[in-house]
């Protein structure tokens, strides 16, 4: 058996650093203004982008903007509500009530979700070293939180209630996404038309928390903010992702976000002046590792030969 390629492991360590440092990035405009709104705003930024990138994409390969939609109109709906609305919903929520690395620690669950969700569908099949990465992985991500002093679980519980359910939402979305990508979906049309079809309840979401929204307080910093959690965090990190769930598996591309606890202990120390301990030094190694295993030798594709080189056509034309 070949070795699979070291591309997708490139474009998800991208998305690893900006999903781990948008946690902290993303505290700066919510202290101005309330969630949904903050949400609504970093979403129009990455409808700009994705449109962009998805219509410049559909003329270089001379098909249409409705190309996704030909590879399944109800599940591109479906996951966009589950991807876009329901996961940004818990996350936005929960994130506001909780530290960035309390955060990050209940995310990094979503694995779990996804090996859960592609055994059920018979996509994949996680090997016994997988099990043990995503168990390596998961006991790393403890230590990186228990080594933080400040990553208690604050407030009512509710925060990390809706952490995990947007953990829940995404790990299913990441096993749910790789069928219609192999149908012939894009990875940017299935980011750029989730967006499309849930804008209507980021909208209804955001409007009746206009009337309290004081945007004089939106300064450099918070625009920054914005365009950085829009653009790169729900933009272009979202098509990578999708990208590698069609090239290289939902579990081996879902272990990444083991990661996310990591280079957010590492965003914590240049943003914001924190120390890092034994314990956190140690449980990020663990986190490599692990995400190591299951990548190399944790899982075991269930699907034909005809389904992989179709897969592989599709990831060459685009």
């Amino acid at each position: 058996m070949s070795r699979p390629s070291l591309a997708p492991e490139v474009g998800l360590l991208a998305v690893v650093l900006v999903w781990g440092v948008n946690f902290a990035i993303i505290k700066v405009p919510l202290e101005v203004a309330p969630p949904f709104t903050v949400n609504l705003l970093r979403f129009g930024v990455s409808f700009a982008v994705l449109g962009g990138l998805h219509l410049r994409q559909c003329h270089v390969r001379g098909v249409p903007t409705t190309v996704t939609f030909v590879a399944g109109g109800p599940a591109v709906v479906g996951l966009g509500l589950l991807g876009i609305l329901l996961y940004q919903a818990g996350f936005i929520l929960g994130i506001d009530r909780v530290s960035a690395s309390t955060g990050a620690l209940v995310i990094a669950s979503s694995p779990g979700w996804t090996s859960l969700t592609a055994h059920l569908l018979r996509h994949e099949r996680l090997l016994a070293l997988g099990w043990v990465g995503i168990v390596v992985s998961l006991l790393g991500v403890g230590l990186v939180i228990a080594g933080n002093p400040g990553a208690a679980f604050e407030g009512d519980g509710s925060g990390l209630a809706l952490m995990l359910f947007a953990a829940l939402a995404w790990g299913v979305y990441t096993a749910l996404a790789r069928p219609l990508l192999q149908r012939g979906a894009t990875a940017v049309g299935l980011t750029f038309w989730g967006i499309v079809v849930s804008a209507p309840g980021l909208v209804a979401l955001a409007i009746p928390e206009f009337g309290g929204v004081d945007w004089r307080a939106f300064g450099p910093a918070e625009i920054a903010a914005l365009v950085f959690s829009g653009g790169l965090s729900t933009g272009l990190a979202y098509a990578i992702w999708n990208h590698s769930v069609l090239r290289a598996g939902a579990s081996r591309t879902a272990a990444f976000s083991n990661l996310v606890p990591v280079v957010g202990v590492i965003a914590g120390i240049v943003l914001r002046g924190e120390t890092v301990t034994w314990p956190q030094a140690v449980g990020g190694g663990l986190v490599v590792v692990g995400v190591i295993v299951v990548r190399r030798l944790g899982v075991a594709p269930l699907v034909s030969a005809e389904a992989t080189e179709a897969a592989d056509r599709a990831v060459h034309a685009s």
